[in-house]
């Protein structure tokens, strides 16, 4: 998404295939699987199925691609939950895409507008637009938990039979008795909340945030709502501009339902700046315990927390349906926590723990030495002054200003200033203080003059398959058609050994959604007291704060996710990262 957004054709990603839990690890050996994507092949892609009939404005697909991003956001990340009628197992991205088109002259064009991203009001966004796209998407949502609910009721009707099979006929009339109370007590039902069935909103607020009346439910429907819209602006600023605020948090964890997401004009969007924490402060929010030595945290840090267990316990504030022990930390009570010991840290420690100005380190031969040895001689009277880097003779934008380490000028001779690294004997580099260039707004456009590869896709490669409510059973049979030659002929030709996955065979995502895996997700429903789990609903609806900004790596996560929401009833809090 982010390789999409900058609207550059040039960018392929590598990464490693993440496996199923229940799949072979293969760990270790020469044929462990890679995924390899071109992204001018998938603008190719985008370009197809993004094909609108008799469009009420130019067809441009840079913009189509942005807003392909933008409702893409709507299926969760890091930052926001998904919608819980979206799955990416489900098929969802076809759902969106078809929505999409099906309703781009209804709205009257584009949904969002790169051109106005760092406009402080949302102007980037045509909220009116958006409002009727969410309209049409709220069609379909009652369908897909009706066909989910009736997924469950199968697959439990065959364990059902299957278990009474195995049983000895001693055993089956207590086990039946059992069984049909569990799953047919209309009073006390396995599934509280019954998504799709009548009466399921007020259902699912009661159980999962213990409200009753329709005032309070109105009032917090129109709460998740606006914290929701500000979400997707956050995001859409981050991926398109900047971070347009350090402490800006989704406050629940479960987004609103698409049939809640209406009068989004009454709300104003505005974000205020803030800070991001310092340094020692994130590496403990995000790191497990057995990583502090490894990175060198400071040692009254380690000598105060590590290895007492009522440390995390006393940090996290719920970690019901989170994949990891840190998801679950209070800002509050881990700076509360480090604060306790800054003053025990040495001068070299404090220095570490703040934000300071990049710098660039260059060696002692590049081409760009001349250039910054003259900018380095201009402002070395005065370490504020920044001059601008020649970036026809570098090769590099922005300002440079006298490192705070003898001009940046370094001897031969460098010490490591980490414990057990070996110090540097023959030290070639030299550095400055490095400031970026100015930012611009985000252009939705190709840059002039840019070289796109040979088109290889053509509407053939694409197959159809139909929206995944409207056919029986989880997954329909993958469609056969013929994969395109995704590498570009003027470099070098595919390999034989090569093998280029299809986009056009749907959005399925990788990793998600194999029969094993819903079988193992309705069975762990068929054990908890509702669709949600067994967690006991909290008094406090929300929490203080959370961690906003964070890169991650692709991982390997070993645990299934629920099939409805990450986590449990009444467990209404946000997710902290």
């Amino acid at each position: 998404m982010l390789a999409l957004a900058s609207h550059e054709v040039h960018f392929s990603i590598l990464r490693e295939d993440v496996p199923l839990p229940n799949q072979a690890e293969t760990e270790g050996k020469p044929n462990k699987p890679y995924l390899f994507l071109n992204i001018w092949v998938l603008r190719e892609y985008l370009e197809i199925e993004l094909k609108i009939l008799d469009p009420v404005c130019e067809p441009n697909i840079e913009r189509l691609i942005d807003d392909f991003i933008f409702i893409c956001f709507l299926m969760g990340n890091d930052f926001i939950p998904h919608i819980p009628s979206l799955e990416t197992h489900e098929c969802a991205v076809d759902l969106l895409i078809e929505v999409y088109k099906t309703t781009f002259n209804k709205m009257g064009g584009y949904i969002v507008n790169t051109d106005k991203v760092k406009d402080k009001h949302g102007s980037y966004l045509e909220v009116s637009r958006l409002e009727i796209f969410f309209h049409e998407l709220s069609m379909y949502e009652e369908k897909i938990f009706l066909k989910r609910y009736e997924l469950k009721q199968d697959f439990l009707q065959k364990e059902y039979r299957k278990m009474l099979c195995e049983a000895s006929e001693s055993e089956r009339p207590e086990l039946r008795r059992k069984l049909d109370d569990l799953l047919f007590n209309e009073d006390h039902p396995y599934d509280r909340i019954r998504l799709g069935l009548p009466g399921w909103k007020s259902r699912f607020y009661r159980e999962y945030f213990r409200v009753e009346t329709s005032n309070e439910i109105g009032n917090l429907q129109s709460e998740m709502v606006q914290k929701y819209l500000e979400g997707l602006c956050w995001l859409f600023q981050c991926y398109f501009a900047d971070v347009p605020s350090w402490t800006w948090y989704y406050p629940f964890y479960v987004a609103p339902f698409v049939s809640d997401l209406k009068g989004l004009s009454q709300f104003q969007i505005s974000f205020a700046l803030d800070k991001p924490l310092r340094p020692f402060d994130q590496l403990m929010a995000v790191l497990p315990l057995q990583s502090w030595l490894k990175l060198d945290l400071p040692y009254c840090y380690c000598c105060k927390f590590m290895g007492r267990e009522e440390y995390y316990p006393k940090l996290q504030t719920d970690i019901n349906g989170k994949h990891f022990l840190w998801s679950g930390i209070s800002e509050e009570r881990l700076l509360a926590s480090t604060k306790a010991v800054d003053e025990e840290l040495t001068m070299d420690e404090m220095r570490r723990n703040t934000t300071r100005q990049d710098k660039i380190f260059l060696h002692r031969n590049s081409n760009a030495l001349a250039h910054m040895n003259g900018v380095i001689a201009q402002t070395s009277h005065c370490p504020l002054q920044k001059l601008p880097i020649d970036s026809a003779t570098s090769g590099i934008g922005g300002w440079l200003s006298p490192d705070d380490n003898a001009g940046g000028l370094s001897s031969s001779f460098f010490p490591s200033p980490i414990k057990n690294l070996q110090d540097i004997t023959n030290d070639q580099a030299m550095s400055a203080t490095f400031f970026n260039p100015e930012a611009v707004n985000p252009t939705p456009r190709l840059l002039s003059n840019v070289r796109v590869p040979d088109k290889t896709v053509t509407g053939a490669d694409i197959s159809k398959r139909p929206l995944w409510h409207t056919y029986p059973g989880s997954r329909p049979p993958p469609p056969m058609v013929q994969r395109p030659d995704s590498i570009w002929k003027p470099s070098t030709p595919a390999t034989p050994r090569e093998e280029h996955k299809h986009a056009g065979t749907g959005w399925a995502g990788r990793g998600r959604g194999n029969n094993a895996t819903a079988a193992a997700q309705a069975q762990q429903l068929a054990t908890r007291s509702s669709s949600y789990g067994h967690g006991t609903a909290t008094d406090t609806p929300r929490s203080s704060s959370s961690y906003s900004y964070r890169k991650t790596s692709f991982h390997r996560v070993d645990m299934p996710r629920s099939s409805w929401f990450d986590n449990e009833p009444g467990d209404a809090q946000p997710r902290r990262w």
